[in-house]
């Protein structure tokens, strides 16, 4: 089978090419940026750069995003033509933003897969305290647009997880599979300097937003801390938020000069938090994947009080390094952790809950450490790469036998 990998970057698709490629399961492409595929020619093959258009700062604001893409997707198209004089290609897989394929429908005689996270930001979610602008609101649509035009248009769709899924409309539900990527996570030994005599809860997420359950986990913290004074809790992420408002919120509450650096500082000044070494409370911000994976292998204890999300990747690097975690039961979580099994469920809202089980860990870890022996089974079987890319050959094979059946 000979497959093209289409995203802007290399996250998305970069761990199941190399492994399609390295044992010869099949012949795969990766196009990328120019600037992705010069920093890394050397490194990943069969990578093929397509040109990124200049920013042009005159278009309609409201839908300035999308003129971006249809301007990229005609330079991917330009990129697959050329590809395509070189060696045959028997399936496409497209990121649905950052491989944008709207001009590849219908011009080729190839199947299409996208790969879409999740619909739209409505969709996806936010915490009501801070609710999507009106700016936001609008933009929104377009992308929300787009993606339902994917669905229609492409062979096949691959979202993460069964949540993602029910986020599109029941009718377009036939052309959606359902397929977290794979991972090959290689544990090392830490280096992350923890307080003797201290047991460490972490919290771990992308950004630090209340939609990723950042201020629920410093909520649940105070309340644990009333009851055991001997932990320590150390959040990972960037402070920049992604995919909330909780910025927007900032905006609105604060004049310029007395607003908050970030929402997460909002949250800590406002729970009356320091942070330090020898406090109770640590951040620790994304310097490298190497400092962020010896941190994870630190921690005692990961909550996950999640409110939104389709398929958040750091939960599964939690699982992969063997750690105990409390996850909320909403969203993908409950696709992932099994009560009691790999991991424990909480509801989201629930603090009581939320610290009864994190002290009953505190008190006990060795009870609990067969969740993480588990979870980390568990991840092996059915997230890591070797089992993940049977599944996603399956389904480039679903997609070219529906093409054949149309032909």
């Amino acid at each position: 089978m000979r497959v093209l990998f289409i995203h802007e970057g290399l996250g998305q698709f970069q761990t199941l090419h190399e492994y399609l490629n390295a044992e010869s399961l099949a012949h795969s492409w990766f196009l990328c940026s120019t600037s992705v595929y010069q920093a890394n020619k050397d490194k990943v093959p069969n990578l093929v750069p397509f040109q990124i258009p200049k920013e042009n700062s005159d278009t309609y604001f409201y839908t300035r995003n999308l003129e971006a893409r249809v301007q990229r997707s005609f330079l991917i198209r330009k990129a697959i033509a050329e590809l395509l004089e070189r060696t045959g290609i028997d399936v496409i897989v497209a990121h649905g933003s950052g491989g944008f394929p709207l001009q590849l429908f219908g011009e080729f005689d190839l199947p299409i897969i996208s790969y879409i996270e999740f619909p739209s930001f409505t969709h996806h979610g936010h915490d009501p305290k801070y609710p999507q602008p009106d700016y936001a609101t609008y933009r929104d649509k377009v992308f929300e647009m787009t993606s339902f035009h994917q669905v229609l248009k492409s062979d096949l769709v691959i979202v993460p997880s069964v949540y993602a899924k029910s986020m599109f409309p029941g009718c377009l539900h036939d052309k959606i599979v359902d397929q977290m990527e794979g991972f090959n996570i290689v544990r090392k030994p830490s280096s992350f300097v923890k307080k003797d005599g201290c047991f460490h809860i972490g919290f771990s997420a992308r950004d630090l937003s209340s939609a990723k359950g950042f201020e629920q986990f410093v909520l649940i913290a105070k309340e644990i801390l009333r009851v055991r004074q001997n932990v320590r809790f150390v959040f990972c992420g960037s402070p920049k938020v992604l995919y909330s408002y909780e910025e927007a919120f900032l905006q609105q509450s604060f004049d310029k000069e007395s607003r908050p650096e970030s929402f997460m500082k909002y949250v800590l000044a406002r729970e009356g938090i320091e942070l330090g070494e020898d406090a109770a409370f640590q951040h620790v911000d994304f310097a490298s994947y190497e400092d962020f994976a010896s941190y994870v292998e630190a921690m005692d204890l990961f909550l996950y009080p999640l409110q939104f999300g389709s398929a958040n990747w750091g939960l599964f690097e939690l699982l992969f390094r063997g750690k105990v975690v409390i996850g909320s039961d909403r969203c993908f979580v409950p696709e992932v952790i099994r009560h009691r099994d790999n991991g424990l469920l909480c509801k989201y809202d629930d603090i009581p809950s939320w610290v009864r089980y994190a002290t009953d860990v505190i008190d006990a870890p060795e009870r609990f450490a067969r969740l993480g022996s588990n979870a980390l089974r568990d991840a092996h079987e059915r997230f890591h790469i070797k089992s993940v890319a049977a599944s996603y050959l399956r389904i480039f094979d679903m997609a070219i036998g529906r093409r054949k059946l149309l032909c």
